[in-house]
């Protein structure tokens, strides 16, 4: 059975996200608006990805992620373990538009908010991961978005490549966040993040 997650269940269940996770919208963010209101950026590959159901009888998917490099957090951490709302368990598939979706193997850079609850989540919802393949043309590793319509199936081994103009290198990529964190926090707000939470994670934030 296929269910959407009703309004005011789902309002409790992401308060504390950031500011695109809604009930039925997703604020579109800029790539240094994802790594100011990220607490943790890194790259990594989902080792295994399950479903749990939460003492309110929401499904919750979770993916185990080895870390292979990180550009903002705590460099000694090397998992992580990555919960997005919905998904299937015990039959019941719970559905949430725009919610990021994992597949093991996946080898992705992050951008991780710490929820109120204590769990860990992708920033601005899908918009916090990007996908890494190999653009077999220029034979160079590409960082991209790629968001399965509900109920689609997700494997990363087949994800379409995206149009030429929207191909960015890792390379490139990797030197947008690095000069982010760097630079720091502009004082520009974010919608729905706090000024205080902004100030609090940047300033524990460091390039590696």
């Amino acid at each position: 059975m296929t269910r959407f997650l009703p309004v005011a269940l789902l309002a409790t269940c992401i308060a504390g996200l950031s500011p695109t996770a809604s009930a039925t919208t997703m604020v579109k963010l800029s790539t240094n608006q994802i790594v100011d209101a990220a607490d943790i950026i890194v790259r990594g590959t989902v080792t295994e990805v399950w479903a749990e159901e939460d003492e309110n009888g929401v499904v919750w998917t979770r993916a185990q992620l080895e870390v292979t490099k990180t550009y903002k957090g705590d460099p000694s951490k090397t998992t992580h373990v990555i919960d997005r709302l919905g998904g299937t368990f015990g039959g019941h598939v719970s559905v949430v538009h725009g919610s990021t979706r994992f597949s093991p193997g996946e080898d992705a850079v992050f951008f991780l908010e710490a929820l109120g609850s204590g769990r860990l989540s992708t920033v601005g919802l899908s918009q916090g991961k990007y996908t890494l393949q190999l653009d077999p043309y220029s034979r160079q590793t590409i960082a991209h978005r790629f968001i399965p319509a509900p109920g689609q199936a997700y494997d990363h081994r087949f994800l379409p490549l995206p149009d030429e103009s929207k191909r960015v290198s890792l390379s490139d990529f990797e030197e947008a966040i690095t000069n982010r964190v760097t630079a720091g926090w502009d004082g520009e707000p974010i919608p729905g993040v706090s000024l205080d939470r902004l100030q609090r994670i940047n300033a524990k934030g460091s390039a590696q």
